[in-house]
């Protein structure tokens, strides 16, 4: 009641005013609500709005704490020069004038501001406010990793400023797709990886179209799914999104915080209550961030852009926290407080994210991926899996894909992650002890000149979880055979139940065939039940082949199976055991050189020798006896071949190499390093 009051109340005061005063206000007389002019001219809005067929899919919405090249500001201004004097110091500044005499005008009061003007361009067109955010362009990627804008009729009667995202598309040579939802900027949030949120203002904007068919268009326009829409908290004529909360992050949402006697108290508790209850798109809650806004300060209403966040300060007691509030929730961010022009203040409906509108890099380089969080196995390594998107179609540097990650308090230490199908990437950080807490950001660059980090501020906010033990774990996990003694005698694992809860043992299995089994173990039977705290012995022999009927084979596994899942104990022989049983029934004149350099980097030489034609096949192996490269199969006179071996991306460490003929096979080390 009280709400519709004070619609009601400015409704009739606007009527009046513009009555009394003009038919059709200047730009700068509009407001940031509906005058009542345009009131009368509702039932234009989204009038001749024609729908476009969506972007091609997959779909990404690309999200304002992504990779920004420029931002949108209109002349005359809603905003301080000495902000864009600010933004200019990194990226484009693109400014809307009308025709070049305002440009001359606003290029005069830039150069006398001292603003950079090598990243100032302008938009020449007719525009009817400053409010850039709410009617200016959404950026999205398609199936092709193009960059496009998904417009929408502006939820005003303004057609001068509804048509700005087409002419910002020209301008960047991208394509435009139109969405037939009513809708605004200022109330649109989105995390860029498939949720967004809004208030019901863009329900009671579309009446005509159902809950479900808005759902459907932002699904097809725009990847998102869900689109959560909320009851606006605020109680005040705009219904925005920012003038409550914003995402900081895939995982993050800042929401305003006033005192238990504001009358929207219960509102805005239930709204953070909400959020903080809600999986984000990492699969956990939604970490929830607060900024106290005791007299409506209008904190939330902040721009991001790159590495800073433009803070709209009030010349108020609460601007140094709201600072600190977004310094803890954004580490590595630099937070910078502005003040607004006296001319246009800011207020708690309209501040400065409202007149600004990030325009995407267009060529942008985005790494997709799910962090490993909260608590992680630590009986195995912690594979990493990530897409890369290069907007630019240039190539990935193959070498360029790292996983940087530290262990408590130590040094960062790099790994390198590996295409494996199409954009897809995989990597590892080695298993480290329970209670380890391990930290990590990922890195790439492609050929354009384009790289990415994430999160976007690296080391400074690094992605995060613990080591524990979840399921049974052998205790050593690597079974080393030295010497024949070693062999004979036998060598034992101690399987142990770390967690707090009962775990069956489905089965202990010899994963190949290199000669070793299981001598003994204290389970007699499976499937058996390990309590917490119990220990299970499984004691393994090996036997050296008498003949070459397992050649070459260095490395085994033994699979210990539990209702969890699978763990492997590496089985490893001294490859010296086998001198003159790996060749044996080697014809006399077969030779396998040394690879030379060795060790390595990048690439070596392997020669080899043959006493007469046979099919001959020169395979690498890597340290768990998997193929990772075959360099010759086919027929081969008999002498001398050399082959070289490049290692191309493949980590440092340990490798075999095989030559295998009709009548041998003969195995060697080589060393990688990098």
């Amino acid at each position: 009641m009280k709400k519709f009051f004070y619609l009601f109340s400015l409704f009739f005061f606007l009527y009046t005013a513009a009555s009394a005063q003009v038919k059709n206000p200047e730009p700068w007389q509009l407001g940031h609500w509906l005058s009542a002019e345009e009131m009368l001219k509702k039932d234009l809005i989204g009038r001749g709005f024609v729908e476009t067929p969506p972007p091609v899919g997959p779909v990404r919405n690309v999200a304002e704490f992504d990779r920004m090249q420029a931002v949108l500001v209109r002349y005359p201004f809603g905003i301080p020069i000495s902000l864009v004097k600010e933004m200019a110091n990194d990226i484009m500044v693109t400014t809307i004038v009308l025709n070049s005499s305002q440009q001359a005008t606003v290029t005069s009061q830039y150069q006398a501001a001292g603003v950079n003007m090598a990243h100032c361009n302008f938009l020449l067109a007719p525009s009817d406010s400053y409010w850039t955010r709410d009617y200016g362009p959404w950026f999205e990627s398609d199936g092709d990793n193009h960059i496009g804008i998904v417009d929408f009729p502006y939820n005003r009667p303004r057609p001068n400023d509804d048509e700005i995202p087409k002419k910002v598309a020209d301008m960047l040579g991208i394509p435009w797709y139109g969405m037939n939802v009513i809708h605004t900027g200022g109330n649109y949030m989105t995390d860029g990886m498939g949720i967004s949120s809004s208030t019901t203002l863009v329900w009671t904007e579309n009446p005509t179209q159902t809950h479900d068919s808005i759902a459907d268009k932002f699904r097809n326009y725009l990847g998102i799914d869900p689109y959560l829409v909320v009851e606006d908290p605020n109680g005040t004529y705009i219904d925005h999104i920012d003038c409550w909360g914003k995402y900081l992050a895939p995982d993050k949402i800042l929401i305003r915080k006033v005192p238990t006697s504001h009358p929207q108290y219960a509102a805005i508790e239930a709204t953070a209550a909400y959020y903080a209850s809600t999986p984000c798109s990492y699969g956990y809650n939604y970490r929830v961030s607060r900024v106290n806004t005791p007299n409506d300060q209008p904190y939330t209403n902040s721009l991001i852009l790159n590495n800073k966040v433009f803070v709209p300060t009030m010349s108020s007691s609460w601007d140094d926290s709201a600072i600190v509030a977004y310094q803890r929730a954004m580490p590595g961010y630099q937070v910078i407080g502005v003040l607004g022009n006296p001319a246009t203040p800011w207020v708690s409906t309209d501040a400065l994210h409202c007149r600004n509108m990030g325009i995407a890099d267009i060529g942008q380089l985005y790494i997709r991926h799910i962090p490993l969080t909260g608590n992680q196995p630590a009986q195995d390594n912690f594979v990493l899996n990530a897409d890369l998107i290069p907007c630019s179609d240039s190539a990935i540097y193959s070498d360029s894909v790292l996983i940087w990650y530290k262990v408590n308090n130590g040094a960062y230490q790099v790994k390198h992650m590996t295409n494996t199908t199409g954009n897809h990437y995989t990597g590892m950080i080695p298993k480290q002890p329970s209670g380890s807490i391990i930290s990590y950001y990922l890195y790439a660059a492609d050929k354009s000149g384009h790289n990415a980090i994430l999160p976007i501020m690296g080391p400074a906010d690094p992605f995060m979880f613990t080591a524990v033990y979840t399921d049974i774990t052998a205790i050593p996990d690597t079974l080393w055979f030295h010497t024949l003694a070693d062999c004979i005698t036998g060598k034992a694992t101690r399987l142990h139940n770390y967690a707090a809860t009962g775990i069956s043992l489905i089965s202990v299995e010899q994963s190949g065939s290199t000669g070793w089994y299981v001598d003994s173990m204290t389970v007699s039977a499976f499937p058996h039940m390990m309590n917490p705290g119990d220990s299970e012995f499984v004691h393994v022999r090996f036997v050296i082949p008498l003949t070459n009927s397992v050649p070459g084979y260095f490395l085994d596994t033994m699979d210990v199976v539990s209702e969890l899942g699978l763990h492997r104990v590496i089985i490893l022989v001294n490859d010296s055991l086998f001198t003159g049983v790996q060749n044996a029934g080697v014809t006399e004149g077969t030779l396998l050189g040394q690879n030379f350099p060795n060790p390595f980097k990048g690439s070596t030489t392997i020669r080899y020798f043959l006493p007469e034609r046979s099919r001959v096949k020169l395979e690498i192996l890597d340290a768990f006896g998997q193929i990772v490269s075959v360099l010759t199969d086919t027929e081969k006179e008999s002498g001398s071949s050399t082959v070289k071996f490049d290692a191309g991306g493949l980590p440092a460490g340990i490798y075999y190499y095989r030559l295998v003929t009709e009548k041998a096979t003969v195995t060697k080390k080589m060393l990688l390093y990098r």
